[in-house]
């Protein structure tokens, strides 16, 4: 009889899944369903706010600051088209540290940086005029960064958009300018700027190529407003593209989209949640973000120069209100635990090799954030600072529960 039943179980067991509700499972949104354990992307949500907090005026040498990110504890800036082929290296308060000359690179229109655990790319794909036929990506060794040297050299790869038939536009007048991506598991994700229609488009292509490589768009979003960067957080997946809206009369309004709990790497498919972050007045305009943890970071804005003069400027971001009672935790299918041990532990886990170099994020049962690691040779994690309690640990977007036991 026992038998019986056992056999039965697991018959019964593969077709669970099918029983399992979708719906919106943030808390935070308007039409949540506390009862869906899928999300399917469909919340919506309120009209919302944040303040960013100005750090300082950035030096003139930033004054067309056009891409950032963050890398062992600075920030690190490009200038856009025409300024020299230079790399920023500057501490979190906004003052330039170093300078590093690409002596093998022509500044077209660089217009954004991201990063791999082992490399910087720079996108030389500035297209307002959607006339380019030279658009390049240039990569460059951290290693190098690093070397006391500060001439370094670059891999330039050539890229083109396989959807584009046509290069004669009106200027701003088509969807073929990008200032925007980010590498996510040996790829790049660029995210166009659609004068045309406000839509961007996703492409997203192998890190390494030779020759020239023709990229697809792999679907689109509809954002009101032009994008002018973006970062993602490798370990919680999160995504924050920046972007701005003229208004009328060449005002300006910034924006971020929160892109979260999707499936995949089908970033338009999950959560996506509009913040506005204000005026060209109190900003100036906006052209980089990036992130230092999965909820907060820096943004920087170029100068204006117009009626008023507007200066470049750093600003730190924080959302952790807009992810807190965010049920993504719940929500997400725990995954088969892997070679995690001792589990429950008493303040040091082993994790498998294939994390080594990768980040970590550490939450509590509830989805407070209890902190982020980075995974060294010794696969070992200390978390002696944390109290006795069940966690989630998340990397490349996988969840695993473990349980800290004193």
């Amino acid at each position: 009889m026992g038998r019986k039943i056992v056999l039965s179980l697991l018959f019964f067991c593969p077709f669970l899944g099918l029983f399992a509700q979708n719906g919106c499972t943030d808390p935070q949104a308007d039409n949540f369903d506390a009862s869906a354990s899928s999300n399917d992307g469909s919340c919506v949500y309120p009209v919302s706010n944040h303040t960013p907090v100005l750090i300082q005026n950035l030096p003139s040498t930033l004054l067309e600051n056009s891409g950032m990110i963050f890398w062992n504890q600075h920030l690190w800036m490009v200038n856009d088209g025409g300024s020299a082929p230079c790399m920023y290296k500057l501490d979190q308060s906004g003052n330039v540290l170093d300078t590093f000359y690409i002596t093998n690179a022509t500044n077209v229109d660089w217009e954004a940086l991201t990063q791999s655990s082992t490399h910087f790319y720079i996108g030389d794909f500035g297209n307002n005029s959607g006339n380019r036929t030279n658009l390049c990506i240039y990569e460059v060794n951290k290693s190098d960064l690093l070397s006391g040297n500060n001439q370094i050299l670059a891999q330039k790869r050539t890229f083109k958009y396989g959807d584009q038939t046509s290069f004669s536009y009106p200027t701003n007048g088509h969807s073929f300018d990008c200032e925007s991506f980010y590498f996510d598991n040996d790829s790049l994700v660029l995210l166009s700027k659609g004068w045309a229609n406000f839509y961007t488009k996703r492409y997203r292509f192998e890190s390494v190529w030779n020759d020239t490589l023709t990229v697809f768009p792999q679907d689109s979003m509809f954002v009101d407003g032009l994008l002018t960067d973006v970062s993602l957080d490798s370990a919680s997946k999160r995504v924050i593209a920046l972007g701005y809206k003229n208004n009328g009369s060449n005002f300006y309004t910034s924006f971020v989209y929160l892109l979260f709990d999707y499936p995949g790497d089908a970033i338009f498919n999950g959560n996506k949640r509009r913040i506005e972050l204000g005026n060209m007045l109190t900003l100036s305009q906006t052209e980089g973000i990036a992130l230092k943890d999965s909820v907060s970071g820096f943004m920087s804005a170029e100068q204006i120069t117009s009626v008023i003069t507007i200066p470049p400027k750093l600003f730190s971001l924080d959302f952790t209100s807009f992810f807190s009672g965010d049920s993504g935790i719940n929500a997400f299918p725990m995954e088969p635990i892997p070679a995690l041990y001792p589990n429950p532990s008493t303040h040091v886990i082993n994790v498998p090799s294939s994390w080594s170099g990768k980040r970590v994020l550490i939450q509590s049962e509830i989805g407070q954030i209890s902190g982020e690691m980075d995974v060294d040779s010794s696969l070992l994690l200390d978390l002696s600072n944390l109290p006795s309690g069940g966690y989630y640990l998340t990397i490349d977007g996988k969840h695993y529960r473990f349980t800290l036991a004193f």
